[in-house]
């Protein structure tokens, strides 16, 4: 490529992206400057940007805050539908170009992220996809000082060294600056780290265009990941170049002027050299927005298959944990269908996660369907968003306490609409003896804060099958599915055809209408048994049981439906924090039994004795209630 195309490339992509930032009144610059000669090379046939075609290289911009660089590189490629209008919209309500677009296909935009590190380990699936597809695209990330900071770094970028993922090639925007500081102050030498962990560590002044050039053609021949340390100047070209001022805005408006006249930029605002100048594509192929592989007909075959395996739960009739039930439903899957990819950290055996359809994919064999990921949850879950982002329906377990080690990566899928499956067992106080720090309280009400997730606790096999069903129909929203790992009784369900779990709550068991005082009991997951045991003891309640395996389905139902379940005199109860049970009180007598302080160690029956959740504390609650 010539070296003028390369400078007006790069020159056009500072001034439109300082331009941006001005017109919004917020933003960041000096990564957009910094970063500009290298975006330039990678646009200009460093990598194969052809944003609506599979077999494109993938760009992910870990260090999101350089949004602006990255839409008016896309508006200089002419490649998408991205116009200068769109860029002067900049931040601005309901524009296309947001401030941290998660994702935007359409744009051609795979990921950025405002959490950093986030976009280097969600990269790391999305590698492992492409293997797993057997492209030969190459998938860079952009990443900053901040992203090797996390530690999310570490676990993410040791996994994709133990695989050899040699299509990942990670930039490092090198420039030595932190908000606070000077990135030598607090780290280590990222090159030095890099090379520890195997990746194949290349260096170069990122504003040298053959020295860029050349090892990025260097780095896509590698036969092992690839880091590649970019020497850059943070802010160049602003009278503050290279200070930690440079992170946010950092070129005034007449600032901007003499940036334009010293690279020979037109001098007005949102304006590049005529021979550069874009003409955006109208529209781009439907094929663009879409992230699922699963077709119409294969969805439909596989809802039909799982609504066999629900009838095949329903016969076995035995008593078993619902982590037993979701292996048995997810082994059927994996044996039948190419798209799913299970894992655990470093759990398999205890979440049931793995199963006798599982491969393991491993270094030199990426056909595998089975990760494991060590213990990593951070970046299991971002793993699992870059494997959803190419279509796959990954699937990953780890204990219930342990998903706070997860919650930024959950959040992103919740942001991006993607569909992953997060499997969390052992998921109350009936863990027992553990104790404590293996007993989740504040786990379902904090996963249950996010928008756009939803959160699925079954009570019986049946039910398990419905909530894996809604967890894949549901392809925009990512769930968890909260499983047991002691025992459950067997719940007879006489409607096996409807999925029921798909309102959020249901009438499991009736009212009796034979003229006591009438109760209704809302109860979740492993509190279901219970609520049907009180039922069955109660003598001065007339008592109905609700089985609520998803509390954001029954949001989104009609009112009249949620009135009706919601009528009369309640009782809800879950093992977990009952902040979030609150919200269905109706009534001031109305009774919320719920755990709102830590565990302890102990059997199942000890614990639930001591947190009432057994049926002679029930028996004294009712009393209670009567007098």
């Amino acid at each position: 490529m010539p070296l003028s195309v390369l400078q007006n490339f790069a020159s056009a992509v500072r001034c439109l992206a300082v331009d941006m930032v001005n017109r919004a009144g917020s933003g960041h610059q000096g990564a957009a400057l910094g970063l500009a000669d290298i975006i330039s090379v990678l646009f200009n046939g460093g990598m194969n940007f052809d944003p609506y075609e599979e077999t494109r290289d993938r760009l992910i911009l870990s260090v999101g805050h350089a949004s602006a660089m990255l839409y008016a590189a896309i508006y200089l490629s002419g490649k998408t539908p991205l116009t200068r209008n769109d860029l002067m919209g900049f931040r601005q309500f309901g524009s296309t170009c947001q401030g941290h677009p998660e994702i935007n296909r359409e744009i051609g935009i795979e990921m950025t992220t405002g959490a950093l590190g986030q976009g280097l380990a969600t990269a790391v699936g999305t590698a492992i996809a492409l293997k797993r597809k057997s492209l030969q695209s190459k998938v860079f990330v952009v990443v900053g000082d901040g992203c090797l900071m996390e530690g999310v770094s570490h676990e993410a970028l040791t996994l994709a060294s133990s695989l050899c993922l040699d299509n990942l090639i990670v930039i490092f925007d090198s420039n030595d600056v932190c908000i606070d500081g000077r990135a030598a102050d607090v780290t280590t030498d990222n090159s030095d780290r890099l090379a520890a962990y195997g990746f194949n560590v290349l260096k170069a002044d990122g504003h040298d265009f053959t020295q860029i050039a050349s090892a990025i053609e260097t780095g896509k021949k590698s036969d092992r990941p690839v880091f590649i340390e970019f020497r850059t100047i943070i802010g160049k070209g602003a009278d503050v170049e290279g200070s930690a001022q440079c992170h946010g805005m950092c070129v005034s408006q007449s600032e901007a002027l003499n940036l334009r006249k010293a690279l020979n930029m037109p001098l007005e605002p949102f304006t590049v050299p005529s021979d550069i100048t874009p003409t955006p594509i109208t529209t781009p192929p439907s094929r663009a927005c879409s992230t699922s592989q699963i077709s119409k007909p294969i969805m439909n075959d596989m809802l039909k298959f799982l609504g066999e395996v629900k009838h095949e739960i329903s016969e076995l009739n035995i008593d078993a944990s619902t982590r037993y039930f979701s292996g048995f439903v997810f082994e059927r899957l994996m044996a039948k269908y190419e798209v799913f990819i299970g894992g655990a950290a470093d759990l398999s055996e205890s979440c049931y996660t793995l199963s006798g359809s599982s491969t393991i994919l491993r270094k030199g064999d990426y056909t595998g369907n089975y990760i494991h990921y060590g213990i990593r949850e951070h970046a299991m879950g971002c793993i699992m968003n870059g494997l959803a982002l190419e279509g796959f329906i990954p699937f990953g377990g780890t204990f219930l306490a342990f998903s706070d080690y997860m919650k930024p990566a959950l959040r992103n899928a919740a942001l991006m609409n993607t569909a992953p499956i997060f499997i969390f067992t052992h998921d109350s106080i009936a863990v027992g003896e553990d104790g404590a720090t293996h007993q989740p309280v504040e786990q379902l009400a904090a996963l249950r804060a996010i928008p756009n997730f939803n959160v699925f606790r079954p009570c019986c096999g049946t039910e398990v099958v419905e909530c894996i069903e809604l967890a894949i129909k549901n392809s925009n929203t990512p769930s968890a599915i909260v499983l047991t790992r002691q025992k459950l009784k067997a719940i007879p369900r006489q409607d096996r055809s409807e999925n029921l779990s798909a309102a959020g709550m249901y009438e499991l068991a009736q009212f009796a209408n034979d003229g006591r005082k009438k109760l209704t009991i809302i109860a979740t997951g492993s509190e279901v048994q219970p609520a049907l045991d009180i039922k069955t003891a109660a003598e001065s309640f007339d008592i109905r049981v609700v089985s609520a395996p998803c509390f954001e389905l029954f949001d989104t139902q009609a009112e009249s439906y949620r009135s009706a379940i919601l009528d009369g005199r309640k009782l809800i109860m879950e093992a977990g924090s009952s902040s979030c049970l609150h919200k269905y009180k109706t009534r001031e007598d109305d009774i919320i039994l719920g755990i709102d302080r830590f565990g302890q160690s102990g059997s199942p029956a000890e614990l639930a004795e001591e947190f009432g959740f057994s049926v002679s504390k029930a028996r004294t609650l009712l009393g209670d209630m009567v007098g």
